[in-house]
Parts: C-alpha cells; sequence; structure tokens
C-alpha cells in the first residue's frame, strides 16, 4: 500500500469503530444545547436537557452522574411547587397560558409557527405535572387528610 494513504486508512477504520459513539456524543450535545437554549427561550428547557443527558448517559459515566443530579433537583423543585396550593394555582395558570398562547401563535405566526408550537408543548409538559398533583391533593383535602402532595417526579439515587 502507498504510504501516503495509510493515515487515511487509520482514520477510516477508527471512525468505522467508533462510529455509534461519536454519533450519541453529536446528537446527545446538540440535544442539551437546545435544551440550555430553552431555559431562555420558549420551550421546555429541563424535559430537553434530561433528554440531551439520557443519551449521553448511554456512552459516558459523568453523564450518567449529571443526569441522574439533574433529575434529583428537577423532582425536588417539582414538589416544593405543587405540594402548596398557591403553587398548583398559578402552575395552573402558567399552563393554560402557555397553551393558549402557543396555540395562538401556532395559528397565526405563520412562518414562526415553530416558536408557538414549542410554547404550546411546554404548556402541555405543565398540565402533565399538574393534574396528578392537584388530584391527589384533592382526594386528601376530601378525606380529612393531610394536604401535602405526594412529589409527581421521583428518583432515586443509585439506580445507575
Amino acid at each position: 500500500m502507498l504510504h501516503f494513504l495509510q493515515p487515511s486508512v487509520r482514520l477510516l477504520r477508527w471512525l468505522g469503530r467508533n462510529s455509534r459513539r461519536l454519533t450519541v456524543t453529536l446528537l446527545g450535545f446538540a440535544v442539551l444545547g437546545a435544551g440550555l437554549a430553552m431555559l431562555v427561550l420558549p420551550g421546555p428547557g429541563v424535559v430537553v436537557i434530561l433528554l440531551g443527558l439520557a443519551l449521553l448517559a448511554t456512552e459516558f459515566a459523568w453523564a450518567e452522574r449529571a443526569l441522574s443530579r439533574t433529575a434529583d433537583r428537577a423532582a425536588t423543585a417539582t414538589s416544593k411547587v405543587t405540594a402548596r396550593r398557591s403553587g398548583l394555582i398559578l402552575l395552573g395558570m402558567s399552563a393554560v397560558s402557555m397553551i393558549a398562547g402557543g396555540g395562538t401563535a401556532l395559528l397565526v405566526l405563520g412562518e414562526r409557527r415553530m416558536l408557538g408550537a414549542s410554547v404550546l408543548l411546554a404548556g402541555l409538559l405543565a398540565l402533565s405535572v399538574l393534574v396528578p398533583s392537584v388530584r391527589r391533593w384533592v382526594e386528601a383535602r376530601a378525606s380529612g387528610g393531610s394536604v401535602a402532595v405526594v412529589p409527581v417526579v421521583s428518583c432515586e439515587k443509585g439506580n445507575s
């Protein structure tokens, strides 16, 4: 074989052996970056960040640890917000406003429909978190028991 082709052959062999890892890495960081952007832009930022970390966790131990920590913090924040009646009311109002605003933007904006779809999706996700919490709160109140709400999301440490 010609000596000048040897580095190219090595590179192609290396790419062939590591193509899955490269694909997962690029896709994981792209999704993670989109999630980070959605923290300041309309959209379900935390959910997309968790998805990006889940992709990266299939190949990297550091991503698995970060996923565990992030999921725990999201569960704690969710349970704090949904544990109080005022939190449930504000979450409900926010979700309904996002659904209405996102739906309107989806129909009106034309070229920027993705913005409306993103806000609509975020509102639906917030509402999906809210409904089980409200049911538990109403049941606990009706039975005369404690009005504390059980966390919606539970992530146990050590289940890696």
